[in-house]
């Protein structure tokens, strides 16, 4: 059956789908089209009055149980890309293209990834203490070389004394 899914934007996308097809389907084709991923995507079905929202435990009904018939119209709204990460974070789901498009918004925006941004940051931090620690070690290390050195000056410089006043004793 033919059907018209009109995008937020204004464009449509005329597609093809089985009688049969699920809702998750035709968002898997419409994807492919508009090149993002389908957990972004947010169909809108029905009639005038009768417009729907379907949500994400809907995407295994078929097209038909929601009313879609040859020649419907439906909407096509899209998630932002945070908001689709943030949702998929915690049950550990991490889409390749969901994690791509939310890069590219944040370069778009001139913003950094957070995630990136704590991890650089900690690394920094490690490096830090890294590095503090060596200067220490180093500091500790000068510190006792220059302890040695004074002491060693001063031996010589007692041996020179004694050596001095055997001198004059002489």
């Amino acid at each position: 059956m033919k059907v018209s899914v009109e995008i937020i934007t204004g464009t449509f996308i005329d597609t093809e789908v089985n009688e049969n097809a699920t809702v998750r389907e035709l968002k898997e084709k419409i994807a492919t089209e508009v090149q993002l991923s389908v957990s972004r995507l947010i169909l809108v079905v029905g009639h005038e009055e009768e417009r729907r929202m379907v949500t994400e435990d809907e995407d295994e009904k078929k097209l038909k149980d929601l009313g879609v018939r040859e020649d419907s119209h439906m909407y096509l709204f899209f998630k932002h890309p945070d908001l689709v990460y943030k949702e998929e974070k915690p049950q550990g789901k991490e889409d390749d293209a969901s994690m791509k498009e939310i890069a590219e918004s944040k370069r778009g925006n001139g913003e950094e990834d957070e995630e990136a941004k704590e991890k650089t940051h900690g690394e920094k931090e490690d490096t830090a203490m890294k590095n503090g620690e060596e200067d220490r070690e180093k500091e500790k290390k000068n510190v006792e070389e220059t302890k040695d050195n004074e002491d060693g000056k001063e031996k010589a410089s007692e041996g020179e004394k004694g050596e001095n006043e055997m001198d004059m004793v002489s």
